[in-house]
């Protein structure tokens, strides 16, 4: 590189200086010298010439940077001359790139990709020279139109191709031992796949590709294309479901699959845990990843990575199968399609490996319906989740990063809550050609619960024998079977046919089976012993569900095993430390379900002496600040959550001191100033708006007042409508009266938020209130106003029926302008802070028994 101090008119000189210019025994490949100057964007047609020259001349250039059309056949991978070449070509590219550039060549094993990679980087010209093992560089001539036509698309070239040498249908590239269907797949052209598979044969289903690949198994992992699965299945047999790809094969990855198939292992969050029964330090587990931040809030959580798991069985002499593909991929369609066909022993035989990835993959692609059957087969018991903690984790860990998949991760509005409540999902699936129904999770209360109580009373009550021979009387059972029938038609074909219904349906069943899923799984974690339960990672998951605010895993594990309510990460912060650090409601209400050990998750101090009330007083994140739409009721959440964790901490805990010397309040002071000062701008920017708006309607109904339709009498001074149009001039004056005293009280109360001191407390209930209450003022002075005006011109275009109807509907125009604004503020205002919040929710949960 260029001494930034050389004089502007020295020449330029190579890279090193080529007194140090050295060679390579055998081929004087120069280590300096090649190009005058690093790669840069604005250098590269001259660095790449350069670069070009030197490789030709070393014999480095064709069949090593560029694709040798000669030289098919031409085996590069196993080839000690090629490598040896290749080696050395890749050398000088990377000695000629520059030190800056290096990093982003230096994993590159191939010369070619080197300067592909390079190209498409620093060159306006992004065309590579083609791989022979991505395409067809390597490709005879008597096949090599038929491939090329197939990928373009061009079928009637391509079948008058085939019609005229029906051999080359069987034909593959040397390259990479894909037939011309293998290309139609992996190219996209489905119609054209289709059309080769009806003219194709077993024969040609059946071939593989180097890398084991049928053309099912390329469908399976590239398309969600069922259709052209099910040809190739009528065509070939349920033999293409079960024929494996090489082991340890990664095609596809980076040349045939534009969607990066990672079937990487599932790493665990594996935070450092302690569990601690008495509120002591306990057996601790050694966190695999980076420490979290000062306050502990922030930690490195690795969620599953990639489609899948990587198996490690993979790598011991096992492929895989298409289903494993599809749900790698996460095609849905094709994963059940295929699960349906593929014969479940293949699954289960051989320690139930591809079970155990299937089970991986499909949690992770959220098909949560095969797992839930695999779950409940007759054959559930063999698949090693007890013996292997390790598969067990994966499977729970996935689960505790889909909050969204559980019901209490979603947002429902109240008519989508009611199709909610009111539908009874139910699941299939075909299995072998028989249709399985899938047991669904139902909380036991929510089955037959009238029918339940009234069968106890009936059985219990000594008035028994009255009742059920009145019963009999009544024909209370025919009246039942009538109720249930009617409700069965209204959830399913009612509820069903009503718009958005068939979503939330199907989100309903997601959110049973998920349920189902953690039930089987918690089964197996209780049969786990302690040491057991930490190779797990249970309490990561734990953890992880609280920050998530899954509160069914935390129930559902708890109940597995009681003791992992206790797990604590490395900075000694409990479920319920992460609950208020996220703001997560659900879990932290949960403190209140476990009796007397409330006191002592209550009077916990982290690593920092930091009680419950100094993370209280942390800024929530975004997420839960989001939830409300302006700085003020997010400054109004933050304060019910703080107030409400004061309620159950000790009194102690809201003097003390954390390692910084603060106390919980000073912290919640310093953390809130942003926040404060945004809430005070909305609010009086809010008032300021609002209070312009009912100045100008004062000024107009003012005015209104004094000045009549129709003038006054010159004789009395009595309004002249007042005699002949009585009701109408009194609705006028009510109106105008109405709109000019409210008008004035959303002023005077707008003003009064203008002039507020704006402190913390006042966010709690006074600036809200006053909001909501010059809002509602406003409203019915913008509305008293134009009914003032209709009236008004009802009195003097009497007669004008057609003008007075117009001029009243568009009067409602202004109205139906301000209610999205006015109401959508004022409910959500409403709801904020008159409705039952955290605090009076946490008030209640206190008072009821444990």
């Amino acid at each position: 590189m260029h001494n930034p101090t050389t004089h502007v008119n020295q020449v330029k000189r190579p890279i090193i200086d080529q007194n140090r210019h050295t060679t390579m025994a055998g081929t004087g490949i120069a280590s300096t010298g090649i190009v005058l100057e690093a790669l840069r964007k604005d250098n590269y047609e001259n660095w790449s010439a350069l670069v070009e020259n030197y490789l030709v001349g070393q014999g480095l250039w064709h069949g090593i940077v560029e694709a040798d059309p000669k030289k098919p056949d031409h085996n590069s991978e196993k080839d000690d001359e090629w490598r040896l070449k290749n080696a050395k070509a890749l050398h000088a590219i990377q000695l000629a790139c520059g030190s800056e550039n290096l990093s982003k060549i230096r994993t590159f094993k191939k010369a070619r990709e080197a300067w592909n990679h390079l190209k498409i980087s620093f060159s306006e010209d992004v065309r590579a020279f083609p791989d022979i093992e991505q395409g067809h560089g390597g490709s005879e001539a008597s096949y090599y139109d038929l491939h090329d036509n197939v990928m373009r698309g061009q079928w009637d070239e391509a079948k008058s191709s085939i019609n005229s040498n029906p051999d080359d249908i069987f034909e593959i590239a040397s390259s990479t031992g894909r037939t011309v269907l293998h290309i139609a797949v992996a190219s996209g052209q489905e119609e054209i796949a289709k059309e080769l598979v009806s003219m194709g044969n077993k024969r040609l289903l059946k071939m593989q590709d180097k890398s084991g690949y049928t053309a099912l198994a390329l469908a399976a992992k590239l398309t969600d294309n069922v259709d052209m699965a099910e040809r190739m299945v009528r065509k070939g047999g349920k033999e293409l479901l079960t024929i494996q790809t090489k082991a340890g094969d990664d095609d596809g990855k980076t040349s045939t699959d534009p969607k990066n198939d990672t079937n990487g292992d599932a790493e665990s969050t594996d935070n450092k845990t302690t569990t601690d029964e008495d509120g002591e330090e306990g057996e601790t587990n050694e966190k695999k990843g980076e420490d979290g931040d000062d306050d502990g809030n922030k930690e490195n959580d690795q969620k599953m990575e990639g489609d899948g798991v990587e198996d490690e069985d993979v790598n011991k002499g096992r492929g895989e199968i298409p289903v494993l593909l599809a749900s790698a991929s996460g095609h849905k369609k094709m994963t059940r399609y295929l699960f349906s066909q593929t014969p479940i022993d293949v699954l289960f035989d051989n320690g139930c490996h591809y079970c155990l990835m299937l089970l991986k993959r499909c949690i992770s692609a959220e098909i949560f319906d095969i797992p839930a059957l695999l779950l409940q087969h007759r054959r559930y018991e063999e698949i090693p989740l007890t013996n292997n903690p390790k598969e067990l984790q994966q499977l729970v860990h996935a689960l505790a990063h889909m909050p969204s998949s559980f019901p209490s991760g979603i947002q429902l509005s109240r008519w989508q809550q009611f199709i909610y409540n009111s539908t009874k999902p139910q699941a299939h699936m075909v299995l072998n050609d028989k249709r399985i129904k899938i047991l669904l999770y139902a909380e036991p209360e929510d089955e037959n619960s009238f029918s339940n109580s009234w069968a106890d009373f009936i059985a219990t009550h000594p008035l028994g024998r009255i009742f059920r021979a009145i019963s009999v009387l009544l024909l209370v059972k025919q009246l039942s079977a009538l109720l249930e029938q009617v409700k069965h038609v209204a959830q399913t074909i009612i509820l069903r046919k009503l718009p958005g219904s068939e979503k939330i349906y199907d989100m309903k069943k997601d959110h049973h089976l998920v349920l189902e899923i953690l039930r089987c799984l918690s089964m197996r974690i209780s049969d786990l012993s302690e040491a057991r339960i930490h190779e797990c990672s249970a309490y990561d998951t734990m953890l992880q569900a609280a920050k998530s605010g899954i509160i069914e895993i935390i129930k559902s594990m708890r109940h597995a095993n009681p003791n992992l309510l206790w797990a604590m990460d490395k900075n000694r912060r409990d479920i319920f430390s992460h609950a208020i650090l996220n703001r997560q409601e659900k879990v932290f209400r949960l403190i209140h379900e476990i009796g007397g050990r409330r006191e002592m998750f209550a009077s916990r101090l982290d690593v920092f002496n930091n009680n419950m009330l100094h993370l209280a007083a942390e800024l929530g994140p975004s997420s839960d600040l989001g939830s409300r739409s302006n700085a003020a009721l997010q400054m109004q959440r933050e304060l019910h959550w703080y107030m409400a964790v004061a309620e159950i901490v000790p009194p102690k805990c809201k003097e003390a001191k954390n390692a910084d010397g603060k106390k919980p309040r000073e912290v919640f002071t310093k953390n809130h100033e942003d926040l404060l000062k945004s809430g005070e701008k909305w609010a009086r920017d809010t008032a300021g708006s609002f209070t312009l708006v009912g100045t100008l309607i004062i000024t107009i109904m003012f005015a209104a007042a004094f000045t009549v339709p129709g003038g006054n009498d010159q004789n009395t001074g009595i309004p002249i409508f007042l005699k002949k149009s009585t009701f109408i001039f009194n609705i006028f004056i009510l109106a105008d009266a109405v709109s000019l005293i409210t008008s004035s009280s959303s002023v005077l109360i707008f003003i009064g938020i203008l002039t507020s001191r704006y402190a913390e407390k006042d966010f709690l209930r006074s600036l809200p209130l006053k909001l909501l209450f010059g809002l509602i003022t406003l409203f019915f002075s913008v509305a008293s106003m134009m009914i003032a005006f209709v009236s008004a011109l009802s009195m003097m275009l009497k007669g004008y029926r057609g003008v007075v109807i117009a001029a009243m509907s568009l009067a409602i125009i202004p109205v139906l302008v301000l209610i999205p604004t006015l109401l959508t503020l004022s409910l959500e205002i409403l709801k904020s802070t008159l409705k039952p919040n955290l605090l009076t929710a946490m008030q209640k949960k206190k008072k009821s028994p444990p």
